[in-house]
């Protein structure tokens, strides 16, 4: 199945009692950026002065097993020199009987053979673990040492050898929703070709479950983002939704799973404190890792960070540290040392003001038997605060003295000497007059992720509510904004009424 390494993307699996004929499965696509769609120019020239506050989620519903063709598919099977097998001549007389518009979003269904299917035997070579394996072993009235063979507690009994499969037990029926971001030009042709995954379905027809890849979510709790295998986001954030509609394939167990749905949603929205950042201000939560470092000289390397923040910045959070030691392994003939040293720290400033990049600096230096420590070299990279996630491999260079033969020496007898005495000399080397040379050494990858946060609000309006611990949630603020709004009525209503009464009575005595 489709390895999803981020935002918690699991599977989920469905127990069937029949077929998947009234299957519907519903895809919610929104920007990732932005909800609420700014006036355009021409709005307002039309004599529009009113904000277009509609939702941009867009919708898409496809059934089991329903083909959805991309614009390059319509392209390639309408030409019919394209299509060979009998699969791509029945799409090349569907395009051709109807005027067909392509999707953004499509389908590949289980002829088109887009992706392997789960625990396919027939094209691996190797072991095969089995999910019926599982199922058969597993049993919650057995004791522990039965669930694992009875014996001895093993995980080898969970895996069987091609040779000892039956193949033909495991019948599999697949169906996947694509995002085409290909690029086109503009007579509609193919130039570079990009599709990513949104959702995989694997029905297994022997055992009768389904299989959904990512699981059912909520677009506003925890939405899917959309990216592709190297990580890139595209800029869109999307939702799944499936509903059983068939009533002779377990009803009872649909609405189970409705209800513990529906459970499960009111448990996270009680769990979710989302804290809004205050008025004026603007919020940044950036997380920095420390990956990986190839091609030094020496082992038993460490690196030591040090983060400048501008002044309009204010950071509470300690910015300077080191990693541990690591030993380097060989990875495809290469030396390289693993770290995965996580930094995280938050940054807030005045939402009206841009702030300027940060300065990560880091050192690689090494260790040996005598309690020397060599600067193995320095790197500098200019962070932007620019929502996203973000990969860079920085490429280090180590100060040296003009006297090669000294600079030798002193490094071999005691590491060398610190010839760097401030930092900021690595931003703009060409300003600074030093006595000294770079060598280029090897290289750090780092990977970052930073997250932007404002609190938009009416300016002209100021709430003023008790705040429990010293924070309150933006829910708790509309429902006291509403309850305010709602006894104003009431007093307004009571106001009107008094004061008709008053004019009544007084409009009697006069007579």
């Amino acid at each position: 199945m489709n390895d999803f390494n981020r935002f918690n993307k699991v599977s989920g699996i469905y127990w069937l009692k029949k077929g998947l004929s009234d299957l519907k499965i519903k895809i919610k696509l929104k920007p990732q950026d932005g909800i609420i769609s700014l006036p355009k120019f021409e709005d307002y020239s039309k004599g529009s002065n009113a904000l277009n506050l509609e939702n941009t989620t867009e919708e898409y519903t496809f059934k089991w097993q329903e083909k959805v063709f991309s614009c390059w598919e319509v392209q390639r099977y309408t030409d019919h020199h394209n299509c060979i097998t009998e699969t791509e001549l029945n799409y090349h007389e569907q395009i051709n009987d109807i005027d067909y518009k392509p999707g953004k979003i499509f389908t590949y269904i289980h002829e088109d053979y887009y992706l392997p299917l789960p625990l396919d035997c027939k094209k691996k070579k190797d072991g095969i673990l089995k999910l019926d394996s599982y199922m058969e072993q597993l049993s919650l009235n057995d004791p522990i040492a039965r669930v694992f063979g009875g014996e001895t507690i093993s995980t080898t009994h969970l895996f069987k050898s091609e040779e000892n499969l039956d193949v033909d037990q495991e019948e599999w029926i697949a169906m996947h929703v694509v995002y085409d971001s290909s690029d086109y030009n503009e007579d509609k042709h193919l130039i570079f070709k990009q599709e990513v995954t949104l959702l995989s379905l694997y029905h297994n027809i022997s055992q009768n479950y389904l299989i959904i890849t990512p699981d059912v979510n909520n677009l506003e709790l925890n939405p899917y983002c959309v990216e592709t295998l190297s990580g890139v986001l595209l800029g869109y954030q999307y939702a799944v939704e499936v509903e059983f509609n068939d009533v002779e394939s377990g009803e009872e167990l649909v609405l189970l799973l409705k209800k513990l749905h529906k459970r499960w949603e009111r448990k996270q929205k009680h769990l979710l404190n989302f804290y809004m950042p205050p008025l004026g201000k603007k919020q940044y939560y950036i997380s920095l890792e420390i990956l990986t470092a190839t091609g030094f000289d020496m082992d038993n390397l460490y690196i030591e960070f040090d983060i400048k923040v501008p002044e309009e910045l204010e950071c509470k959070d300690i910015l300077q540290g080191r990693t541990h030691i690591s030993e380097a392994a060989t990875v495809d003939n290469i030396e390289e040392w693993s770290f995965g040293h996580v930094i995280e720290f938050s940054l807030e400033m005045d939402s009206g003001t841009e702030a300027t990049p940060l300065k990560f600096f880091m050192e690689a230096i090494s260790t040996d038997w005598w309690g020397r420590h060599r600067t193995e070299g320095y790197c500098y990279l200019p962070l932007p605060l620019e929502p996203g996630c973000f990969t860079q491999e920085l490429t280090c260079r180590r100060p040296e003295e003009i006297n090669s033969v000294e600079a030798k020496s002193r490094r071999f007898f005691l590491g060398g000497c610190h010839l760097i005495k401030d930092l900021n000399v690595l931003v703009e080397p060409q300003t600074k007059d030093a006595n000294f040379t770079y060598i280029t050494t090897g290289s750090i990858k780092v990977r970052w992720n930073i997250i932007s946060q404002t609190h938009i609000g009416n300016m002209g309006t100021t709430l003023v509510a008790p705040v429990s611990g010293g924070a309150s949630t933006a829910s708790a603020l509309l429902r006291g904004a509403e309850a305010a709004l709602h006894k104003y009525k009431q007093a307004r209503a009571r106001l009107a009424a008094a004061t008709k009464q008053i004019g009544d009575v007084h409009g009697e005595g006069d007579g």
